[in-house]
């Protein structure tokens, strides 16, 4: 079978994600005054409130070979509110850099789903095989609790972009995923 360049650029950004382990998610929801519910936020009031407001989180993530990242955290997180069972999300991962001809980076738009049953078990299996730290802090008694509680999600990828200004200014490649 021939190697297409849309298999060179689903290779590249595959490399680039597994050799990484932090994003950036950003959703889009109501807003909370004093931060998120669960750390003593409440929905603000007025003339609008529930008027959209972006948000940002950096989370741990695993990615599978469908290139989608898989992530857990709380449902009452503020990105946890905003995503419910499902909701858009816009996704980066990249590093500092001190020089921007050499940054590279994903960015991925796509669905944030919160999973169940077997595609939640599935999706832990690739978590826990790229953090086998996790499976451990389940088994601490004063984290289990907490740790079986939180949520996992998994982000459907429709379009992701790989910046590589190593190979000239502003080098980008887009891989579309939809249809």
């Amino acid at each position: 079978m021939a190697v297409t360049p849309t298999d060179d650029l689903r290779d590249k950004i595959r490399s680039y994600l597994r050799s990484h382990h932090t994003m950036t998610i950003a959703t889009m929801g109501p807003l909370f005054a004093g931060g998120s519910p669960d750390v003593g936020g409440a929905r603000l009031t007025g003339a609008a409130p529930y008027a959209p407001a972006p948000h940002a989180a950096s989370v741990f993530f695993a990615v599978d070979d469908a290139l989608r990242p898989i992530f857990l955290s709380s449902v009452t997180s503020t990105h946890g509110l905003h995503i419910g069972a499902a909701a858009p999300v816009a996704v980066t991962v990249t590093e500092q850099y001190d020089d921007w001809e050499r940054i590279q980076g994903v960015q991925l738009w796509g669905t944030a789903h919160r999973l169940d049953g077997a595609a939640r078990v599935k999706a832990l299996a690739v978590y826990f095989f790229r953090f086998p730290f996790v499976p451990e802090l389940m088994e601490q008694p004063r984290l289990a609790d907490t740790v079986r509680k939180v949520a996992v999600y998994r982000v459907e990828p429709d379009r992701v972009a790989f910046t590589d200004n190593t190979t000239g200014v502003f080098g980008r490649e887009v891989l579309d995923l939809e249809g």
